[in-house]
This record gives structure tokens, C-alpha cells and sequence, in this order.
């Protein structure tokens, strides 16, 4: 299986390349888990008076922040807290960020980067989306027979077989199968790459042949990322054996 590694930007690195506005700094950013509890504390005390016992217990590592200040009020709290974040998630990682950008103006995407974010963005940065029917349908091209032919009339049937099943699984109706179960049955990837998988995925059709028993269930070749759908008469049928046979399926669907 393909690993697929370039979704790996944080908005605040992705801003911060592309001289965009970064995001207001989060303490969920600080992985020093000890300096991350500290700052917590401070940023959740109630009262002037227990803040400032907070930061006395974060002196050291404020000051070595240049973040270290008498507060009078909780509204110099949070100041104190997000100067000090954003210190730890910016100001001390520059040079590794220049040396970053550097790399990147080497490879001619920098000055792209940074013309067309909302481009590059789709690229590198990871957003979680919901896998749909339509996606997965959308991404196989069918190899049909000649129009006009039996083998093709039974394919079209097929095909709409295929789409109506995938919308059922979609609404959770064919649990505990799920579009990402299909999905990786036939590519061992359980999400559709932002760059597209290496070859086209295809749908391929098991018509009986002559003096062989005919197919009753999907096969699938994760290398050259191909479905191949049983033919039936009855949409019950088919969606019977399409479950059956990719939930009773080895890990990578390959069969």
C-alpha cells in the first residue's frame, strides 16, 4: 500500500510560509507537556492573585521566554499566556522555518506557495472530509462492452446497481459496512489521495464464461486498484453478495 505523506502541514507552519496572518496560538501547541500544564494553570485562574501564583511557578521558562511580567489584571493574564504560546510556536522555531522556506525556494513552490495559498492549501493540509457515495463512484471508470451488445445492457444494470448500493451504505443502512471498507477492499487505502491514485481505479465486470461456474461475489486487485462486480438479476441479490463478500474479504480485498 501507497503511504501517502504530504498532508503534514499545521495552519500556523502553512501561514507562516505563505506570509498568511497565523492563527491565535494555542496552548494545545506546546509539546512540552510540563511548560503546556503550567500555562494551563494560568490561563484557568480565576483571580489576579492565583495567576500570579501560577507564574511564579513558571518563572524560569517565562523568562527564558521573555514572557515574564507583573499582571494586575486577568485581561494581562491572557496576554502574558498567549505571548508566551506564541513564542514557543513561532518565535523560537524561526530559524528552522527559514531554513525550511529555503529548502522549499529550492524546489520552485515557495513563490507559488505564496502567490496561491488557497491552491497549495487543499495540498498540504490535512482536513478531514466525510467520504461520500458520489466520491467513490465518481473514481472508477467502467470498462464497458460494445453498445448495443447483451454484455453491455447487463453492465448498465449493473452500474446502477453499484450506485444505488454505495448511497444505502452511505445513509448506514448496509451496516456495519462502510464506504471506507469498500474503499480499501479495492485499494487498500481507506481515503482517496488529494493527489489521485497512481493509476486510474477501474470497474470490470465477472460475466459468466462458458464452462466455469458464474461469480457471485466482487474481486478486487489493490495494485492496479480494479473492482470487479458480480453480475446479478435482482438488486437484492447483488447488494447481498457485495456485502457478504467484502465484509468475509481478506484486509486488502484481494481475492
Amino acid at each position: 500500500m501507497v503511504v501517502w505523506s504530504h498532508m503534514f502541514f499545521s495552519e500556523r507552519l502553512f501561514c507562516q510560509v505563505c506570509n498568511l496572518q497565523p492563527p491565535v496560538p494555542d496552548l494545545q501547541e506546546i509539546v512540552d507537556n510540563d511548560f503546556r500544564a503550567k500555562m494551563t494553570k494560568i490561563h484557568s485562574a480565576q483571580n489576579v492573585s492565583d495567576a500570579q501564583c501560577a507564574i511564579m511557578e513558571a518563572s524560569d521558562q517565562l523568562s527564558m521566554l521573555g514572557s515574564l511580567w507583573h499582571i494586575q489584571t486577568l485581561e494581562d493574564r491572557d496576554n502574558l499566556v498567549e505571548s508566551a504560546t506564541k513564542f514557543f510556536t513561532e518565535n523560537r522555531l524561526r530559524d528552522s522555518l527559514e531554513q525550511f522556506k529555503e529548502g522549499l525556494e529550492c524546489l520552485g513552490l515557495l513563490p507559488l506557495m505564496q502567490k496561491h495559498p488557497e491552491l497549495f492549501k487543499e495540498v498540504f493540509m490535512y482536513e478531514e472530509k466525510p467520504l461520500l457515495a458520489e466520491d467513490i463512484s465518481a473514481l472508477f471508470k467502467a470498462e464497458l462492452s460494445t453498445v448495443g451488445s447483451n454484455r453491455r445492457v447487463v453492465e448498465s444494470r449493473t452500474i446502477c446497481f453499484w450506485r444505488d448500493w454505495l448511497i444505502e451504505v452511505e445513509e448506514g443502512t448496509a451496516y456495519p459496512l462502510a464506504l471506507e471498507r469498500i474503499l480499501g477492499f479495492v485499494s487498500g487505502s481507506t481515503a482517496i489521495p488529494r493527489l489521485g491514485f497512481p493509476v486510474e481505479p477501474k470497474l470490470e465486470f465477472l460475466h459468466p464464461q462458458e464452462n466455469e461456474p458464474a461469480k457471485t461475489f466482487p474481486e478486487a486487485n489493490t495494485c492496479s486498484i480494479v473492482l470487479r462486480l458480480p453480475v446479478h438479476q435482482s438488486y437484492e441479490l447483488f447488494r447481498e453478495c457485495m456485502e457478504s463478500g467484502i465484509l468475509q474479504s481478506p484486509t486488502f480485498g484481494v481475492m
